[in-house]
């Protein structure tokens, strides 16, 4: 097998533009919901925390979705999965545009939209995975660049299509963008690089290890066994807490700014500036962990985020909500790649969609628990002050488990 198509160019950069697009359109549409938030609560007289609540179950039950999704994606292959994902999701966003109550938030949003989303992101990084061995942190953040892009681009777009077509209009151009769009692009993915006579990219150089504790793995660990390693559950108890303060921040943030007197459009760019700076952390983190390990680079993205919930609570002018949400995208969006990254590095990618949709599990419960939270303690003490305190110290707690991560030992 070749390590390039005979057009010069590995097929592996065509998987890792496909799955940047389709993160692009899933997920800043997933970020767009605070935008949507202070819409919701406002015409149809529904409280932060009931509101805040559908929004966790989708997190929830999206999470739930990427342990078959990902064992559906090592079965059949992302083509498969990826058509589930936006069909779901366009479903969703066109039903969200009729809702009137709030058990049809729970089941379009919650659970329809939750669907869409849980077949979307363990395929598209599992499959990156499978495509390359050299350079694949710097893989992996390019094409989880999209989910920054998506959060700078769409989500201001939300906002503007919200002051010239209403909320529930904007949602049923939501619904058709992602059809017309996505389901064509999920066409191009492949699972194996085989399925175009190639090899993975620098599959070459596996023999040589790996520096700096990245331990490249030459034996593939079964599910099962992961499941029994220190490493997966420190990676699990990780994503949950980093989940807990990115969902919380990525819900309420647009209106917490708003209580301070800031404009609804200068609220939601900051929102969206959080996904915009992530592009840097995505492609930068993930680049360099190829060179100094993950480890120290899952320190440097949670020191980043802590300090800057610090800040945030003392925020009140726009340029405070701006470099807050400059330098917490970025650390936000440094941990995106480094995941799937260590996954494949220490477990191997026979069974990486399974394993790694099995960690994202964490994401469900971290992101259902954090939103909710910071909801019900806005509706019951009138300030998101204590729910900011938290998430610093969750954050802190994250920091002590990446001193702590280790490779699993190898298998006998």
């Amino acid at each position: 097998m070749a390590s390039k198509s005979q057009t010069g160019i590995f097929y592996g950069w065509v998987i890792v533009a496909a799955g940047c697009l389709i993160l692009f359109l899933e997920w800043g549409f997933q970020y767009s919901y605070g935008v949507f938030f202070t819409e919701l609560c406002t015409d149809l007289d529904w409280t932060r925390t009931m509101v805040s609540g559908a929004y966790s179950l989708g997190f929830l039950w999206h999470s739930v979705i990427y342990l078959p999704a990902g064992r559906l994606n090592d079965r059949y292959g992302p083509r498969l999965t990826l058509a589930i994902s936006i069909i779901a999701l366009s479903a969703g966003y066109a039903l969200m545009s009729i809702i009137n109550a709030p058990r049809q938030l729970y089941i379009f949003y919650g659970i329809v939209v939750g669907t869409g989303m849980g077949f979307g992101l363990v395929p598209v990084v599992s499959t990156v995975s499978h495509w390359f061995v050299a350079r694949r942190g710097m893989a992996l953040g390019l094409t989880v660049v999209g989910i920054g892009m998506g959060a700078l681009a769409l989500v201001p777009l939300a906002q503007l299509l919200i002051f010239k077509f209403d909320w529930r209009n904007s949602y049923l151009l939501i619904a058709g963008i992602l059809l017309v769009i996505g389901l064509p692009i999920s066409r191009l993915m492949r699972l194996h690089p085989s399925e175009k006579g190639l090899l993975p990219y620098g599959i070459n150089e596996m023999a040589e290890g790996s520096k700096h504790n990245n331990l490249l793995s030459t034996v593939d660990f079964t599910f099962k066994q992961a499941t029994k390693t220190k490493a997966f559950w420190l990676l699990f108890t990780m994503y949950v807490l980093l989940s807990f303060v990115v969902q919380m921040v990525m819900v309420h943030l647009k209106a917490y700014a708003i209580d301070f007197g800031i404009a609804e459009m200068t609220a939601a760019t900051a929102l969206g500036l959080v996904g915009g700076t992530s592009i840097a952390g995505r492609i930068v983190i993930g680049s360099l962990s190829d060179r100094i390990g993950r480890k120290g680079c899952f320190f440097v993205a949670y020191l980043l985020m802590a300090v800057m919930m610090l800040w945030l609570i003392e925020a009140r002018q726009p340029w405070q909500f701006y470099l807050f949400a400059a330098i917490f995208g970025f650390g936000q969006g440094s941990y995106v790649p480094l995941f799937p990254a260590v996954v494949a590095d220490w477990f191997g990618t026979k069974s990486h969609g399974t394993i790694y949709g099995a960690i994202m599990l964490a994401t469900g419960i971290g992101g259902a628990i954090g939103p909710l939270l910071a909801g019900y303690i806005y509706d019951t003490r009138g300030s998101y002050s204590i729910a900011i305190i938290i998430g610093v110290i969750v954050l802190f707690i994250a920091l002590g488990c990446s001193f702590a991560i280790k490779a699993p030992q190898r298998l006998k």
